[in-house]
């Protein structure tokens, strides 16, 4: 579960350039989570999303996904113990263990935006690796964000990320995110959640499986 978090949300963090304007639209806001990435500002980033509960929520949503996929990702992967559980245990066991993974998640994030960080113990040190590969991920990418489909105060944008031609870009390969958008009572929108998990668990499983093959 670990392993494929971290990919989820190494992928999801990992759009970059762009620069904000000054009429607020969900493409600004996703413009303004690209310059925070780019430039490692946790301020910025944070203006736009509430990045623990997002890393909380995405927990919940990769949950569902997998044990409602159990069936499938035991064929795919017969050797990956994790996926020889019922969909119950699965919940249960990702809801038992959602501190113990978090942790590493949310150091990574931190890691990420705080360059300085010091690994003085073992989740620091994992998590200034894992966020010098994001780093290697968000090089490897170009991206392309389609016009925000608008529903009142909620918002969905595909954003397509595209693996260049070096190993991290092949790696990464093709794959949509469907990003959903609420607006604030100022009229800010703010990042909340993946929307098209369901449609993109599977390649991210494989992508999982296949760069962090022992980490459960």
């Amino acid at each position: 579960m670990k392993k494929i978090l971290l990919l989820v949300a190494a992928l999801t963090l990992g759009i970059t350039g762009g620069c904000g304007t000054k009429e607020d639209t969900p493409e600004d806001a996703l413009k303004d989570i690209q310059t925070a990435i780019a430039n490692q500002d946790r301020q910025l980033i944070e203006s736009r999303v509430d990045v623990d509960k997002f890393l909380d929520n995405l927990y919940s949503d990769i949950t569902v996904q997998i044990a409602d996929n159990i069936p499938e990702l035991h064929n795919r992967y017969p050797d990956d113990p994790y996926f020889w559980n019922t969909p119950e245990f699965i919940r249960k066991y990702n809801e038992e263990k959602r501190g113990f993974y978090m942790s590493f998640v949310n150091a990574s994030a931190n890691a990420y935006f705080d360059p300085e960080m010091k690994p003085d113990d073992f989740v620091k040190l994992f998590a200034i690796q894992c966020a010098k590969e994001f780093k290697n991920i968000c090089a490897a990418m170009e991206t392309k964000t389609n016009p925000a489909k608008i529903e009142g105060n909620h918002a969905s944008i595909d954003f397509e990320v595209n693996g260049d031609t070096t190993p991290y870009g092949q790696f990464i390969g093709n794959l949509t995110f469907r990003f959903g958008f609420e607006k604030d009572k100022e009229g800010r929108w703010h990042l909340i959640n993946i929307e098209n998990l369901n449609e993109i668990i599977f390649p991210i499983v494989d992508k999982a499986e296949l760069v962090w093959p022992d980490i459960k």
